[in-house]
C-alpha cells in the first residue's frame, strides 16, 4: 500500500487547496512532508490525517496558529469536543443555520455529480461535513442527497456512472468522519451488516457513523452476509444491538422469514434494527416479529440510546 502521496492527492483527501497546504507548512510548521530528489512534496497517510483534523478544527472557528501546534492526538480530541458541542447545541459555524448550509451543499453536490466531477463532489461533501458537523451532515446532506439520487434513478434521469460517483464520494467522506469519533473501548458494540447485495451498503456505512456519534463501538461485516453468520458474529462480539440494511426483495415472504430467523437467533436483550427499502415494505410484519424498523438515522440513534441504558 502506497504511503507517500503528492500534494494533489493530499488536497483532494483533505479539502485543503495546495496553496493553503504550502502556507500551513511554511508559516505555521503544521506539517513536514518528505521531499523527492526533485523537491516535490510527499505526504504520508499520517500527514493527511493530521491535515484533515486541522481542517475540521479551523472550520469550527479556531485559528490555524493555535491548532498547528497541537499533537495529532490532541487535535483529534479537540475535533471530537467541537463535534459534540455542535451536536448538543444544534448550531453551525458563525451562526448560519444548518438547514440553509446543508440545502446549498446538496444542490452543489448534485451539480458536481451531474458533471461527473469526482474531485469537486468530494470537496463539497468534505467542506459540508466540516461546517455543519458529522450528525447534521448525515441527516441534512447525505440522506437528502441519497434520496434525490434514488428518486432520479427510479425516474431514469441519472447520467451513466452518476449514482456510483455519489456513493463512492459519500462513503469516502463518511469513513473519514468515523475515526474522529473515537469511543471508549468499553462502549457498547453495534454489529452492522447488509445481508443482501451491496447497493444498500452506503446506508450501513452511515449507520456506523451514526452509532459512533452516539458513543458506540461498531463491528461492520460489510455486504452480502448470510443471516446465520450475522447471528454468530453478534454472539462472538458481545453485540448489544444488531443493525441490518436490506434492499427491496423480489420475495418479501422470504425476506421476512430470514429476518424473523435472525431475530430468533439473537439474545432476547439484543435489539434487531432493520433499515432500507426492503424493511420499510414489510414494516408492520417486522414490528410484529419484534424487529425495530429504522426509517431514519434519528430512529437509529434513539434505539441505540435506549439499548445503551438497558442492563447487560
Amino acid at each position: 500500500m502506497v504511503d507517500e502521496h503528492p500534494i494533489g492527492v493530499a488536497a483532494e483527501r483533505t479539502g485543503i487547496s495546495p496553496h493553503v497546504l504550502r502556507v500551513w507548512e511554511r508559516r505555521y510548521r503544521a506539517i513536514e512532508p518528505t521531499r523527492t530528489d526533485g523537491g516535490r512534496r510527499l505526504y504520508s497517510d499520517a500527514d493527511i490525517e493530521r491535515l484533515r483534523l486541522m481542517a475540521l478544527a479551523t472550520a469550527a472557528g479556531r485559528g490555524i496558529s493555535q491548532v498547528a501546534k497541537l499533537p495529532t492526538k490532541e487535535l483529534a480530541r479537540l475535533v471530537r469536543d467541537d463535534e459534540e458541542a455542535r451536536r448538543q447545541l444544534g448550531t453551525t459555524r458563525r451562526g448560519r443555520t444548518s438547514g440553509t448550509t446543508a440545502g446549498n451543499d446538496v444542490v452543489a453536490a448534485r451539480a458536481r455529480a451531474r458533471a461527473l466531477d469526482a474531485v469537486g463532489l468530494e470537496r463539497v461533501l468534505r467542506r459540508s461535513a466540516a461546517l455543519v458537523g458529522a450528525s447534521a451532515f448525515l441527516d441534512t446532506v447525505a440522506t437528502p442527497l441519497l434520496k434525490e439520487i434514488g428518486d432520479q434513478r427510479s425516474a431514469g434521469e441519472l447520467a451513466p456512472g452518476e449514482e456510483q460517483l455519489v456513493l463512492v464520494a459519500l462513503r469516502r467522506v463518511i469513513e473519514g468522519i468515523v475515526p474522529v469519533l473515537i469511543v471508549s473501548v468499553d462502549a457498547p458494540n453495534l454489529l452492522v451488516a447488509t445481508p443482501v447485495g451491496d447497493r444498500q451498503e452506503i446506508e450501513a456505512v452511515m449507520a456506523t457513523a451514526g452509532a459512533a456519534i452516539e458513543g458506540w463501538r461498531v463491528t461492520y461485516l460489510g455486504p452480502g452476509v448470510p443471516v446465520s453468520e450475522i447471528a454468530v458474529a453478534a454472539a462472538s462480539t458481545s453485540a448489544r444491538a444488531v443493525s441490518v440494511t436490506v434492499p427491496r426483495a423480489g420475495n418479501n415472504d422470504l425476506l421476512l422469514q430470514e429476518l424473523r430467523a435472525l431475530r430468533a437467533r439473537l439474545a432476547a436483550r439484543v435489539p434487531l434494527l432493520a433499515g432500507g427499502a426492503g424493511a420499510l415494505e414489510i414494516a408492520a410484519e417486522l414490528r410484529g416479529a419484534g424487529v425495530q424498523v429504522i426509517e431514519h438515522l434519528t430512529d437509529l440513534r434513539l434505539a441505540l440510546r435506549v439499548a445503551s441504558q438497558s442492563e447487560t
